[in-house]
Parts: C-alpha cells; sequence; structure tokens
C-alpha cells in the first residue's frame, strides 16, 4: 500500500485553509482507485490567526512548518516513510520541501513531491514581493520548485508569472485551479436569497488589495469592506450572499477566491482587467486596468467607476445570464483541482 502525505498549510478560519485541511483528504479518498493511506502531516499551532495586513501569522507560520518538519524527520527514521510514497505540500513556500528532499537522497528513500504555490517573493506586487530583498528569495523558491517533482499553479497568469520571473524550466509547472470544489454548493444555497443594493469589497486590509480605495468608493457606492467586521466564516457568506455585487481593486491576485465566492453566491463581480482576473472573468464583468491602477488613477476615473459600479447594481436582472456563465466557468476551470489530484494518483 502506497502512502500519500498531506502537508497542510496552517488552518485559518478566516481564510479557505481551514477548508482545504478538512476537505484535501476527502477529495482524494473519493478518487483513490487503488489502496492508499493518506495521512496528514499536523503542525504545532498555538493560535490562529494573521498578522495584520497579511495572509499568515508570520511568526506561528514557522512554528507550524518546523513542526511538520520534525514530525516527517521521525517518520522517515523509524522507517515509516517507504521508497514510492508521495507528499502534497499544500503551500510550497514550506522549508518542508528541503528536508523531505534532503532525507529522500541521503536515504535512498526516492518519494514524489507536490507543491501547491500561492503567494511568493516573485510577485512584485504580494506582500513577501514587497518586503523580502536580495537574492536569496528567489533563489530559494526556484530551489523548492526544482526540489517539487510537480508544482501546481491555479490560474496560467500565476505559473507564467512564476515562471518568467524565477527563470525555470516549464517542465514541472502545471495549471490546475485549485481544490475549493466543497464550497460550491454551500454557496450556491446563497444564490436566490434577496440581494440589497450593497457592493462587498471581501480583501485582507492590506496594500496589495488597495483598501484606499474601497475607503473612498464608500462616499458614492454603498461599499461593505467586511475586514472591519469580525465575522465568522458563516457570517462572511451570509453576507455574501446578500450583496448585489462583488468588487475588487487589488493590484496582486493570482486567484482571487473570495471574488469567485462571491460570484457563486450570485453576486455580480466587478473586476479590473488586470492579473487572473484579465484570465478568469468575462469581459462584461471587467473594468479599465488603469481606472484602478494607482490611488492617483483612481481619482482621475472615479465617476467612470462609480457609473459601471451603479449600472451593474441597479440593473442586476440584466447580468444574470452572464453571471451563470461565469459561475460555470470558474466550477469547470478553477474551482476544481482534477489535474493535480490526476498527477498525485498516477502510477
Amino acid at each position: 500500500m502506497k502512502t500519500l502525505y498531506i502537508v497542510p498549510i496552517e488552518p485559518i478560519d478566516q481564510r479557505y485553509t481551514k477548508q482545504w485541511y478538512e476537505n484535501i483528504p476527502k477529495l482524494i479518498a473519493k478518487r483513490v482507485q487503488v489502496p492508499w493511506e493518506v495521512i496528514t502531516i499536523e503542525g504545532r499551532q498555538p493560535k490562529s490567526g494573521t498578522t495584520a495586513g497579511a495572509f499568515l501569522d508570520f511568526g506561528i507560520t514557522n512554528i507550524y512548518k518546523a513542526s511538520q518538519v520534525q514530525d516527517i524527520a521521525a517518520r522517515f527514521s523509524r522507517g515509516e516513510v517507504k521508497a514510492g510514497d508521495k507528499f502534497l505540500v499544500t503551500d510550497a513556500w514550506n522549508f518542508a520541501i528541503t528536508a523531505i528532499r534532503y532525507m529522500s537522497e541521503l536515504m535512498d528513500i526516492p518519494v514524489e513531491i507536490h507543491g501547491i504555490w500561492h503567494a511568493g517573493a516573485y510577485d512584485p506586487t504580494d506582500i513577501l514581493g514587497m518586503k523580502m530583498g536580495g537574492s536569496w528569495s528567489s533563489n530559494q523558491e526556484r530551489a523548492w520548485y526544482y526540489a517539487c517533482d510537480y508544482n501546481y499553479f491555479a490560474t496560467d497568469f500565476h505559473k507564467d508569472m512564476f515562471v518568467t520571473n524565477l527563470m525555470v524550466n516549464p517542465d514541472r509547472a502545471f495549471r490546475s485551479g485549485q481544490p475549493h470544489e466543497p464550497i460550491i454548493a454551500q454557496l450556491s444555497a446563497y444564490q436566490n436569497q434577496e440581494k440589497h443594493a450593497m457592493v462587498m469589497w471581501p480583501h485582507r486590509y492590506n496594500a496589495d488589495k488597495q483598501p484606499e480605495i474601497a475607503e473612498d468608493l464608500n462616499n458614492d457606492v454603498n461599499v461593505l469592506i467586511t475586514q472591519k467586521m469580525k465575522l465568522s466564516k458563516e457570517e462572511y457568506y451570509e453576507t455574501m450572499g446578500g450583496a448585489a455585487a462583488i468588487f475588487s481593486c487589488a493590484l496582486h491576485e493570482n486567484l482571487g477566491i473570495s471574488v469567485m465566492e462571491g460570484c457563486l453566491a450570485g453576486a455580480i463581480p466587478i473586476v479590473p482587467d488586470r492579473a487572473s482576473y484579465a484570465e478568469m472573468y468575462l469581459p462584461v464583468f471587467k473594468y479599465p486596468s488603469e481606472w484602478t491602477s494607482s490611488i492617483e488613477n483612481y481619482f482621475k476615473h472615479k465617476a467612470e467607476l462609480v457609473a459601471f459600479i451603479n449600472e451593474r447594481v441597479n440593473n442586476r436582472g440584466k447580468y444574470l445570464p452572464a453571471l451563470h456563465m461565469q459561475q460555470q466557468i470558474l466550477i469547470k476551470d478553477y474551482l476544481n483541482a482534477n489535474i493535480m489530484i490526476d498527477k498525485i494518483l498516477e502510477n
């Protein structure tokens, strides 16, 4: 019997990572055709939450990853890890990849490593890219990329940016969407909920998401900034279910799970024609990138943006056929990780 070790990103309720922690083993178990044992490598998480303006607590995440490495090393030392076993590291910015490859090669136990890429210093618009200097981070990301046998990216935009900026061979890079299937039915239940003349801004309050634009826009449009509300995941979805539209002005977006969630819940997506949005969304839902490419450009184009939003909120019924088409695109191409799961279960 082969073993798949899942090395998860720490489960945080405010993000999708808790959903992944619970659902990825279930998704893989549904697809297994031969006997597999699936083991989750737990990490120690003294508290749950994020560093202000970020997607993780940058201290706690290292405690979590370090304890995962301890667990994996103990399993190698006890002889539990066998040749042919596989590891799925659900956030490839994890030094566990180094440890796994190190032990695999030095102990002559060939294993296969699969890594999912999220944010990184390779992206100049991401918080890691903004804060990390020098060549060390690029070299580290390249090393993890080549240590993995398979690297997965949610969109072609994300994959192409990674390959181009790090100048790596694309032969082990795959666009696979992400494993969000379980939220489809959960959010679809909100589609027929009564919608209010409210536009939801769902992002973390960080510079790459440009919250100052959402704050100013609220003077002319009813914008709900969810990060100010301290909502549970259930409350967040209930609030999303009442939104007429969901708005983004993000500079950094490799997938954009929050806008996809809003779209599934029946909100009209309003997104800039840039980053992953340019690839994922129908033209009717995209406004010109220049309108929110900076706070200065926002003020130049504010009247146009307000008119664009109001037209879609006030004439919501007109856009429902396109919304239904958009939902199917997201479900088919971006809310599942079929390519990744197929690769993991090969051989």
